[in-house]
């Protein structure tokens, strides 16, 4: 444990932290339609992993948000790409985003490693070659799975890759897209598509190789940007945001960027916030309206794990479930105190579950959330909520 003198001058709790995060994310005080690809780059991607629930985390901070608005900035205007990012998991970025992740990945490529080769019977040149030919065969015309992996082959010539190539997680799909080879393209029936970004966006998005140090210039202009939106987290924190806790990159990182940044205490734990910010956030206060926020949110996504302020221990695994999964949860007063589901396709409910009793100002404040997220979905919903869990 650091000495009382080691410790950083502006100390915070987690509430604290939590209330500047809510409303520098735009969810306390929602922005407008005509923002919406502003709101996904100020939170460097929203998670597409289940694309419904990418749409509610956009509704959750935009009034007056439409579905359609989301398939509009992805396939008619091309505001917004739908690709594999951070933790190899699925996101909706801007452009510019995109191009800027493209330049940092370096540090997240995990097929260099000699036990990923030897699984696929592969050498570092072999994959290069697979990786350049999924740029080369993708356009601006969309082309399914099956369609990318056949010309592919065509190339390439390894047959025995072919179910390797086929499979959901994207085995090679996922790295070429962090290359800037691919991103997603219009679905063709229930049949994923992908194009060729460069193309598809009509601007340069290719990784520069040629410079290593570029990487880490990359990441820090994102870091920064990260703790915009996402302040007070520790450097754990932002490995684990950026991948595979690339503690290393991050360090390497933060050492290139030139934007004042400073460190807090947060209940003991040691954090940075921008240097513009800490003023702001040692006065910030926690009290707010209770929100509803999806699964798979990045305000959940970003929380600190196993923290009694931020989410009872006991309900720890009703949050953060197995296979990464991210249950919708109830955010009031900074902490998160329950979850909540919608119903099948014939049910008009929200089933709001909470840890603890809920006083009758956060159940009104709830009742007003699932009206929203009715008007959203343009479906009749009403609350139905337990005592307790």
């Amino acid at each position: 444990m650091a000495k009382q003198a080691d410790r950083p001058k502006t100390q915070v709790t987690w509430a604290q932290v939590l209330a500047f995060r809510l409303s520098r994310q735009h969810i306390l005080e929602r922005t407008n339609r005509r923002r919406l690809v502003d709101v996904v780059g100020e939170m460097i991607g929203l998670h597409a992993q289940v694309m419904s629930s990418a749409e509610l985390q956009a509704a959750a901070r935009i009034d007056g948000l439409r579905r359609t608005d989301v398939q509009d900035a992805l396939w008619r205007r091309r505001a917004l790409v739908k690709v594999w990012a951070f933790r190899q998991t699925l996101h909706l970025l801007t452009p510019g985003d995109l191009a800027e992740f493209v330049i940092a990945a370096r540090s997240l490529e995990r097929w260099h490693t000699p036990a990923w080769l030897r699984y696929f019977k592969l050498s570092e040149a072999d994959v290069e070659e697979i990786l350049e030919a999924l740029g080369a065969v993708l356009g601006d015309q969309p082309m399914t799975r099956v369609e990318v992996v056949e010309a592919v082959l065509g190339r390439v010539r390894k047959p025995a890759l072919r179910d390797d190539m086929l499979t959901g997680w994207g085995t090679f799909l996922a790295p070429a897209a962090q290359r800037g080879h691919l991103v997603f393209g219009p679905s063709e029936g229930r049949n994923v598509a992908f194009v060729q970004p460069s193309s598809w966006l009509g601007r340069p998005i290719r990784s520069a190789l040629g410079r290593p140090a570029a990487a880490d210039e990359a990441l820090g202009r994102l870091i920064v940007r990260y703790l915009a939106a996402f302040p007070g987290a520790s450097r754990d924190m932002i490995a684990r945001w950026w991948g595979g806790g690339r503690m290393a990159a991050v360090s390497r990182a933060l050492r290139t960027i030139d934007e004042p940044l400073a460190e807090v205490d947060v209940e003991g734990t040691r954090a940075l916030v921008l240097g513009s910010d800490e003023a702001r956030l040692a006065t910030t206060e926690p009290n707010h309206p209770a929100r509803l926020l999806p699964g798979f949110d990045p305000f959940t996504n970003e929380l600190p794990r196993r923290v009694e302020a931020v989410l009872s221990t006991k309900n720890h695994e009703r949050v953060h479930r197995t296979a990464g999964w991210v249950t919708p949860v109830v955010v009031a007063d900074g902490r998160i105190v329950g979850t909540w589901e919608i119903g099948d396709a014939k049910s008009r409910t929200v089933a709001v579950r909470p840890f603890e009793r809920l006083p009758k100002s956060v159940t009104t404040e709830v009742r007003l959330e699932v009206e929203r997220i009715a008007e959203f979905l343009d479906r009749p919903l009403k609350p139905e909520i337990s005592k307790r869990l």
